[in-house]
């Protein structure tokens, strides 16, 4: 498709989109596009490059530029046919797959993990760019709705975590999201605005990420300036109301440096939940130096600031001994217990230094580096279960008052920081008959986390169920001094990883890392006790062997294993009180979870790399799973009466292009889980958060060739459905509480004219009342119903 037909440039290599120097047609072909040879780097490429050494703490690379350029593709497709292009120092193939979203030809983005997911004996989900365009998904959790087998939570941790909250595979995986692979610390909804694409590893990945990790990761691809110069503005009008504006500026300085900027607003009133605000505003700057040389460095800063209203949902209400959610059982689903006292106020700033050296053919060096402040301010009201009398007075059509939980909602001042290194060298060579790919380094982690809890004053606790009260003038909050606590963590870790090629078709992988984890806890109202620690030093292993009968197919067999200590999630953490907190403790030594994994697929590529598709079959077994009661905090005695889960299960994908104009992003999977063991009696029972079924489902057809002629743009329609059957809700492990089926009906339309972009999206067209998260038998957070979202935008 022609530059002047599209809202964005031509093509693209490594995830980063370019302008063709030469002609285009609208089919996509381009007249053997030529880019100027290497220059040598001069004087100031030498001095950012030197700067970018100080910031990175050593010589590295870019985690999403680390990997050697993959072999070129031999296609037959006549429509896709670009020469290599030198892009952040890397020769680059284009690859069909790429330009048809065969999401199996996608880079990582993670420097020391394999270098695409094709390549990777693991199941890996990716949410490419395309797809998050075309369905306007602007947070996170809306952008894994495409991922089968990820479910939420609601409040965990004394009721008072909000913000993305996770789980893979009914796993907790809250604070296992990573950016560029390097962590991003703190809890809280994180936009997609400087968001190139998604990647979620399922399973156990301890051997790459360290302590934590026992049921996944979900990483965020940055954006990062590219060659050429690009400039787009993008403005949404939607249901609520929502008003949002995206800007995106590229510009190339000179032939190694350019750099990017990017920014956003998010105004939002939430569709039928009353009270309940989205406000972000954020900006990212990314500067990227030596572009097409074999050093690199890419320095970004990314900010995001939060004013919003939270919402903890409804109350549970027991029917017949199993509590479901109240407004199953005719509450209004606009109903919200937000008071206008309640806020969640943040700002989380990220500076990432990722530099990368290819010191020979055969060893490349990277490091990168990243650190993180955060502030959050943070109350809200928490509604609790309804049974007994309350549940008779609701279910006979009268009114109740509101049952609270966590005290009537926790408040607390949080300041944090968090900071990484991972330095590693990667060796290519041969020892007699066998190819090795060698990966080496050391991850180095801090993170130290602050909290105040919030004190109230005329606080009223005197809601109803039904038409809720939200002004409440007299009440005021502080945070006192002396309920300060600080939680730290430290993880060093040294991994090695070989990719041994025995033959063309037969592959052996080996991975282990140890890590030398400390945590430690101290609270000022037990300042005279000192401070608490608990250590824990812990292999990691995993081992795969890939066999490749045919070109386009392989078949792989892995085995994995992550432990994840106490203290690992600090700066998601909101409980202080050490015998319920997810914190070291005086005298105690709380073993960590173990999870195990077992998994068996094969990744094939069709129609010349157009279409890709896995399949996988899986189990995961965890032992020593923290509990929480229904307030949210963690029972004691954790160390040995943790309960144990075993999940398996069967996971189908098929992204990419069917035919020329027709391309679709379509998952399933189905997981089974159940309770190994327990010390509350649950043998037996079916493990909580995991739905048996889960799909999703996205297709867009190109309809320019059948109703426009070629000078009147193009135009797309597209839909989809995200359905995922009922669930236990959890994390307790008793089974009395039950979630309801999901199921979206979403669509769009996109016209594409020279430098201008119109869309429009319905989503939840059927208006289902669905829910977007759950805590036990308490509460249940509804989702939005049927809303609209109009979109028109500018690039050049």
């Amino acid at each position: 498709m022609c530059c002047e037909q599209l809202s964005t440039p031509c093509f693209r290599h490594n995830n980063q989109t370019t302008h063709p120097p030469s002609g285009c047609s609208r089919s996509g072909e381009l007249s053997q596009p030529e880019l100027s040879p290497t220059r040598a780097q001069g004087h100031g490429l030498r001095v950012a490059v030197a700067l970018g050494m100080s910031v990175g703490l050593g010589a590295g690379a870019d985690e999403a530029h680390a990997e050697a350029p993959p072999e070129p593709t031999d296609t037959a497709d006549s429509t896709i046919k670009l020469s290599a292009v030198r892009v952040g120092g890397q020769a680059r193939t284009a690859d069909a797959g790429i330009e048809a979203g065969n999401t199996n030809s996608e880079s990582l983005h993670i420097a020391r993990m394999p270098t695409s997911v094709r390549d990777t004996p693991q199941t890996i989900t990716v949410v490419p760019q395309e797809l998050i365009k075309q369905q306007r998904a602007f947070t996170l959790d809306q952008a894994l709705a495409n991922v089968p087998g990820i479910t939420l939570s609601t409040g965990e941790g004394a009721g008072g975590l909000n913000g993305d909250q996770f789980r893979i595979r009914g796993l907790q995986a809250r604070q296992d999201i990573y950016t560029d692979g390097l962590r991003d610390f703190g809890t809280y909804t994180r936009d997609t605005f400087n968001t190139e694409s998604v990647e979620v590893i399922k399973g156990p990945s301890g051997e790459y990420f360290g302590a934590g990790n026992v049921g996944g990761v979900i990483n965020q691809s940055q954006k990062h300036a590219h060659a050429g110069n690009s400039y787009s503005y993008d403005q949404t009008f939607g249901s609520g109301p929502l008003f949002r504006g995206v800007g995106d500026i590229n510009y190339q300085i000179n032939e190694d440096m350019a750099i990017r900027i990017n920014g956003m607003f998010n105004k939002q009133d939430v569709v039928d939940r009353d009270n309940v605000t989205s406000n972000r505003y954020g900006a990212a700057v990314d500067f990227g130096v030596g572009l097409r040389s074999k050093t690199s460095w890419h320095l970004t800063w990314q900010w995001l600031n939060t004013n919003s209203k939270p919402d903890y949902g409804v109350s549970m209400l027991n029917v017949g001994g199993i509590y479901r959610p109240i407004t199953d059982y005719g509450v209004a689903r606009n109903t919200s217990y937000t008071r206008n006292f309640d806020f969640d106020r943040s700002s989380i700033h990220a500076l990432t230094s990722a530099l990368r050296s290819n010191i020979t053919r055969w060893f490349t060096l990277t490091n990168d580096t990243r650190l993180s402040l955060y502030e959050r301010d943070y109350t809200a009201t928490t509604p609790a279960a309804c049974s007994g009398a309350c549940a008779a007075a609701i279910l006979s059509g009268g009114n109740y008052a509101l049952p609270y939980g966590a005290g009537g909602g926790v408040a607390y001042r949080q300041q944090g920081w968090g900071v990484q290194n991972v330095i590693m060298g990667r060796a290519r060579f041969d020892t007699g008959f066998v190819h090795h790919d060698l990966k080496a380094g050391v991850d180095i982690n801090y993170t130290s986390d602050s909290r105040w809890p919030g004190s109230f004053t005329n606080r009223d606790k005197n809601q109803t169920i039904r038409n809720p009260q939200y002004a409440y003038p007299g009440t005021s909050l502080s945070f006192p001094a002396s309920g300060y606590g600080n939680a730290n963590a430290r993880d060093l870790g040294l991994f090695l990883a070989d990719r041994m090629q025995l033959t063309r078709q037969l592959s052996l992988f080996g991975t282990a890392r140890w890590d030398s984890f400390s945590s430690t806890y101290y609270k000022q109202s037990s300042a005279n006790d000192g401070r608490a620690e608990q250590k824990s030093d812990r292999w990691s292993p995993s081992g795969s062997i890939m066999y490749s009968p045919l070109k386009d197919t392989s078949f792989y067999f892995t085995f994995a294993r992550s432990y994840k200590p106490v203290g690992t999630d600090v700066s998601s953490l909101v409980t202080v009180k050490p015998q319920v907190g997810d914190v070291a403790q005086k005298g105690i030594n709380l073993s960590p979870q173990r999870s195990d994994l077992f998994e068996f697929g094969n990744k094939s590529d069709f129609f010349h790399k157009r279409l890709g598709t896995t399949v996988a079959f899986f189990q995961i077994s965890e032992n020593n799973s923290r509990y929480y009661d229904v307030n949210g905090d963690m029972k004691t005695g954790f160390a040995d009466s943790g309960s144990g889960r075993r999940i398996r299960g069967v996971e189908l994908s098929a992204n990419g292009k069917i035919t020329r104009d027709w391309q679709v992003f379509a998952s399933y999977s189905y997981m089974d889980g159940h309770v190994t063991h327990s010390n509350t009696g649950d043998n037996g029972k079916t493990a909580p958060q995991v739905p048996h079924n889960n799909m999703s489902v996205w297709s867009s057809y190109d309809l320019s060739r059948l109703l426009l002629r070629p000078q009147w743009g193009d135009l797309k329609i597209g839909g989809g459905a995200q359905y995922s059957s009922g669930y236990w809700a959890g994390p307790d492990t008793t089974n009395t509480a039950r979630m309801p089926y999901t199921f979206n009906l979403n669509a769009m339309v996109s016209w594409d004219y020279r430098h201008y972009h119109v869309s429009f999206n319905a989503n939840n067209i059927t208006n289902r009342l669905n829910y977007a998260s759950s805590f036990s038998g308490s509460r249940a957070v509804p989702s939005p119903g049927r809303y609209f979202l109009g979109s028109i935008g500018v690039s050049f």
